[in-house]
């Protein structure tokens, strides 16, 4: 990207998961308890700032996992839940195609070589009747660091592949602590934030 290019990419993709990105998920496993997520309900986004538009929205259209609920989360408490889900970093969408591409280059996702973000979850805490904190590992660019997501269970329902539970999480990372720090400047400001909002949501099915 050349210095001063007003259509600069946007790093947030990283969540984002984004990113990550994903709330409740697991690790890959079959059998009782164990809960896949749903692709086509389930989104994953990111937000960044940007100067010129203020804010840039993405999101990763391929993403794939599982949460494991010893107990098949009875009482719909999933303080046990362990939760793994990968992000094909590929797969971002931000609407500007040359951002996107500039995105998987080595100053963002440097997605020949890290083609996946990972999250792993290491606690999950039940804050209230619906409300629970995720701690969690998230790898980006082979860089690891600790993640909070706040979530929300939005209850259950029956769908074409059975039972079907909803949540919602939200946090927040710094893409410099995985090694992107790609900006420039624009009427002597910086182009793009560090910060990168995160929005999950996330369909899981048994």
């Amino acid at each position: 990207m050349q210095r001063g290019h007003k259509s600069t990419p946007t790093t947030g993709a990283v969540l984002s998961a984004l990113l990550l990105a994903g709330l409740v998920l697991g690790p890959r496993a079959t059998g009782a308890g164990v809960w896949r997520l749903a692709p086509g309900p389930s989104s994953v986004e990111f937000t960044i700032g940007h100067l010129i538009f203020s804010k840039v929205t993405g999101r990763f259209g391929r993403f794939h996992g599982t949460v494991e609920c010893p107990g098949d989360c009875l009482g719909e408490d999933f303080t046990d839940a362990r939760v793994d889900v990968a992000i094909d970093v590929t797969s971002v969408y931000t609407g500007h195609p040359d951002r996107d591409q500039e995105l998987m280059s080595e100053s963002f996702f440097a997605a020949e070589r890290f083609p996946e973000m990972r999250f792993e979850s290491q606690s999950v805490e039940r804050t209230g009747p619906a409300t629970y904190r995720l701690v969690g590992h998230l790898t980006i660019r082979g860089i690891t660091h600790e993640v909070v997501l706040e979530a929300r269970y939005e209850g259950e329902r029956m769908s074409a592949r059975g039972k079907r539970r909803d949540f919602r999480a939200t946090g927040s990372i710094n893409r410099s602590d995985y090694g992107i720090t790609w900006n420039d400047t624009w009427a002597g400001r910086l182009l793009l934030a560090d910060e990168v909002e995160i929005t999950l949501a996330i369909a899981l099915v048994e």
